[in-house]
């Protein structure tokens, strides 16, 4: 059995790190950030990987920084043959590159080389992209830039948020990540390099990232809508207030614009029709500043929204 050591941290790490775990590449270590405070009392929680790996008996090391700690001291002692990386959030220093004996392979959430960065599947929603997929790549200095070993391609429903369809890249990329491992070892796979053709990045998203452009057309604001939910969340303002957008529905793709960008055209019944820079959209789901999220209809019987007032 190959000594595999895996990186991660939030959720979408867990199918694959299940499916090594329930394969012939179980982890002798995992690897994973601090914890982090969470929920309205800000306690500090494990990260899902920590909490995973430590119910399956696997050791946990708990990792801020390469240089500090003794860090690749202690991931050299483990003796891997590989390191196995799925969204753990930090640069590798070629230090730490070279310290398996087959190396490092990373699982991406993008068909490289597009989309490499922080946030490459809230990027492809956000621009409107049909379809998507994962990559395993052999890690390099370069963020997100080594060679690949293997995608897998899948497409994007009009209506899935980021967070849906991350749910599904990461089930999608677990076997993929085994079936990588298990070809490099066995059949001395080697990557191919990148095309330098269609690079794009994905940086980190800040919270401010998520307020609507009312003044893109309907479906671009759609897109916004559904790429920054959940995470950091879409938001407009409203009265001074903070606004969160759940979910929307294009209603008018094309049409000219209805008044000014943001401004509620119709809320009535279960209808909150808002103007875009061209057409307009419904929205679904809302949640006021210290409310729950609600849909549409029961919004409106809680907080009586004015045709003609403007968001923005």
């Amino acid at each position: 059995m190959e000594r595999v050591v895996f990186f991660g941290s939030p959720a979408f790490a867990l199918p694959s790190l299940e499916a090594l775990i329930d394969s012939e590449w179980k982890p002798r270590l995992v690897v994973t950030r601090p914890d982090r405070p969470a929920g309205r009392g800000r306690k500090l929680t494990p990260t899902p990987v920590r909490e995973l790996a430590e119910s399956r008996g696997i050791p946990v090391m708990i990792l801020e920084s390469f240089r500090a700690g003794g860090a690749l001291e202690a991931l050299a002692a483990a003796d891997p043959d590989f390191f196995a990386v799925v969204s753990f959030g930090r640069i590798f220093p070629p230090e730490a590159l070279a310290v398996p004996r087959l190396g490092c392979v990373n699982l991406h959430a993008s068909l490289l080389p597009a989309y490499r960065g922080a946030s490459p599947i809230q990027a492809a929603v956000v621009n409107g992209e049909r379809t998507t997929g994962v990559t395993t790549m052999e890690m390099a200095a370069e963020l997100d830039a080594g060679p690949v070993y293997l995608s897998e391609r899948t497409p994007i429903d009009p209506d899935e948020n980021a967070g849906e369809l991350a749910e599904r890249l990461a089930r999608i990329g677990a076997p993929l990540l085994v079936e990588t491992l298990r070809r490099v070892a066995r059949e001395g796979l080697r990557p191919a390099p990148q095309p330098p053709e269609g690079i794009s990045t994905a940086p980190t998203l800040r919270k401010r990232d998520g307020l609507v452009p009312w003044d893109r057309d309907a479906v671009r604001v759609h897109d916004h809508i559904r790429g920054m939910n959940p995470r950091p969340g879409s938001f407009t303002f409203l009265r001074g207030a903070a606004l969160k957008v759940l979910r929307a529905a294009v209603a008018d793709p094309s049409g000219p614009a209805r008044g000014r960008p943001g401004t509620i055209l119709e809320a009535r019944g279960g209808t909150i029709l808002v103007s875009c820079g061209g057409g307009a959209v419904r929205l679904l789901e809302l949640q006021a500043e210290g409310r729950k999220a609600l849909g549409a209809a029961e919004f409106l019987r809680g907080f009586a929204l004015e045709k003609g007032e403007v968001c923005g």
